[in-house]
């Protein structure tokens, strides 16, 4: 299964759109938030395609579409994984992923996906280690796929979640 994951557009629905024709053969689209307008969820859900979104800070009051309502957060199961899925503001993520991380634990997430850095970032913490305080019960993966549309350094970067015969597999792009 193949996940594109994607935060802070700001207003770049070219790249979103672009981001799209590129990976036709995705599983789904996971959206990380700062850009809920950006995003067309008809077109992103087609052909049963698993969609999953959570507004961020800059989203303002636009949070629900026809379609879609925008949680600060989400739990998903993907295969026999657990996938926390939240923009990050609320978590500090700006000071460091490890609160987040030991939320995402304790809420029984095996990966972690958030945004708000606009930086892209990919761990991956052991089971047993200390994180935030939190003793892990059980290994995490941690991903921001930076900003789609205000990337830090210039760059617009996104994410690709990839589960293949039990095995996690992060990594980054650019479009």
């Amino acid at each position: 299964m193949k996940f594109l994951v994607i935060s802070d557009t700001h207003g770049r629905s070219d790249l979103v759109d672009r981001l799209l024709a590129l990976h036709s053969d995705r599983d789904g689209v996971l959206f990380l938030g700062d850009g809920v307008r950006d995003l067309d969820i008809e077109r992103l859900t087609l052909a049963g395609r698993l969609f999953g979104g959570v507004r961020g800070n800059c989203d303002g009051f636009y949070i629900r579409t026809q379609s879609y309502d925008f949680p600060e957060e989400l739990l998903l199961n993907i295969g026999e994984y657990t996938v926390i899925m939240m923009h990050g503001h609320t978590h500090g993520v700006k000071s460091g992923v490890e609160d987040a991380a030991a939320y995402a634990s304790q809420r029984g997430a095996d990966i972690l996906i958030y945004g708000h850095t606009h930086i892209p970032t990919e761990r991956y913490y052991p089971q047993g280690e200390c994180v935030g305080g939190y003793i892990l019960k059980r290994p995490l993966w941690v991903m921001n796929p930076g900003s789609l549309g205000a990337g830090r350094d210039g760059r617009h970067s996104f994410g690709l979640l990839q589960i293949k015969n039990g095995q996690v597999l992060i990594s980054h792009g650019e479009v």
